[in-house]
């Protein structure tokens, strides 16, 4: 342990964003509390430096216009804490933070980035305050276990106890285990009688032979994808889909996949599947429309050569042969059944899903500490007093693009006020 202290007003055993963050705030609504950070891993915030792909993309503007829609989880919890520290806040955090920040237009995702693009140097500056304020930091120290008793916390770790009157746990889920996130801390919420909602993978990439992989793997495009879960159209997103050899990857791929994790891993049912159009918001008759403007201009060219332009060759082809068209098939030849055929591959290719990789390729966790035994204006726990949930322990979770690191900020900063049991 780095501090000889074990007696503090405040411990956060997790150090990643919703950590660090709760012991900021701690610090600053209480600043004559003594606090203290413990994490397992060598480093605090490791899984920060993969957020944009080791660019940092710390938050997104369309929270802006509040959160709703744009998280899985309970409404009413996400909307309050979200009124206490929402997106302005955020963006006047990093400001005072000396961290200046940007929107990738680019996506057009309302991805907002630090104007350095490094990750690791927002984490840096993030800790340098913990220690600024003279924050505690126990690094390399597993907790196993945490006790409550006459209004005081004990906390067991392989490198002695510490106690202290206010507990919050911020642990992260499952997901990038090698960076510390093993999910032990819903187990030290269950030994205190909380109810853990079943995790799943979610953002995670997934697995389908199908036919565009097969042909197309390696390769990344724009398209709409769509989840269809027990024959029913769920999540629909638009971005990059990246075929590989076991399926579907990408930001659009990742966007839809709570829906068929879900499904697959927490209700065990095996009824999913990805569709994608090479044409995202056109109907099928207006890709039909188009085609045909094509053939009847070019009638003697082989139907993979009058796709080219709207498609890449390799694409053109990969279409074709999952249209069971041949190579040597010239457009003006083409029947109405095999025109119908080239449509639904372009608009409307239905992969069956067997599953989805594992948490090591998985961005966020889905489920949780269930939000029905926390006060949903400070996130203490309804069972224990001075006990205090924060992050991705919490059964919240949203899209890609900045929003699960957003709640992460947020609900860091609220419980770091240590309001109590409110309502």
């Amino acid at each position: 342990m780095e501090s000889k202290n074990t007696s503090f007003d405040v411990v956060i055993v997790g150090g990643g964003a919703a950590g660090i963050m709760a012991a900021l705030s701690a610090k600053f609504h209480h600043p004559d509390y003594s606090v203290a950070v413990v994490d397992r891993s060598k480093e605090l915030g490791r899984k920060l430096l993969t957020a944009g792909a080791g660019r940092g993309n710390l938050t997104n503007s369309n929270l802006a216009h509040g959160p709703n829609g744009y998280f899985h989880g309970d409404e009413r919890v996400i909307s309050s804490i979200f009124s206490q520290f929402g997106y302005a806040d955020i963006m006047k955090f990093f400001d005072d933070l000396g961290v200046p920040v940007y929107e990738e237009k680019k996506t057009n995702k309302g991805k907002i980035f630090p104007v350095i693009d490094h990750a690791k140097t927002v984490r840096d500056m993030l800790v340098d305050a913990l220690v600024e304020k003279g924050i505690s930091i126990f690094c390399n120290t597993a907790v196993s276990a945490v006790t409550h008793k006459s209004d005081a916390w004990s906390i067991v770790s392989d490198k002695g106890d510490l106690t202290c009157n206010n507990l919050i746990i911020s642990t992260g889920g499952k997901t990038y285990p090698s960076l510390g996130s093993d999910g032990s801390g819903y187990e030290l919420a269950a030994s205190v009688d909380h109810t853990i909602i079943p995790l799943v993978v979610s953002a995670v990439p997934v697995v389908s032979k199908n036919l565009l992989s097969h042909y197309l793997q390696g390769e990344k495009m724009v398209m709409q994808a769509t989840a269809v879960v027990g024959g029913k159209d769920m999540t629909t997103a638009v971005g990059d889909v990246m075929f590989t050899q076991y399926g579907f990857s990408g930001p659009a791929i990742l966007d839809i996949s709570y829906d068929v994790s879900i499904r697959i891993h927490r209700e065990e049912k095996r009824d999913t599947a990805v569709r994608l159009s090479f044409f995202p918001n056109t109907s099928a008759d207006e890709v039909r429309k188009i085609l045909e403007k094509r053939w009847h201009a070019h009638p003697g060219l082989p139907v993979a050569h009058v796709l080219w332009g709207l498609l890449t060759q390799k694409a053109s082809g990969a279409v074709c042969a999952a249209a069971e068209i041949t190579k040597e098939r010239v457009s003006g030849d083409l029947t109405r059944g095999e025109i119908d055929r080239i449509i639904r591959v372009l608009t409307a290719f239905t992969a069956e899903v067997t599953d989805t990789r594992g948490w090591n390729e998985g961005e966020f966790t889905a489920g949780g500490v269930d939000t029905d035994e926390v006060d949903p204006n400070s996130l203490a726990s309804k069972k224990v007093n001075n006990l205090y949930f924060a992050g991705e322990l919490l059964n919240v979770d949203g899209q890609v693009g900045g929003f699960n690191l957003s709640w992460a900020w947020s609900s860091g900063w609220v419980t770091g006020k240590l309001q109590g049991f409110l309502t």
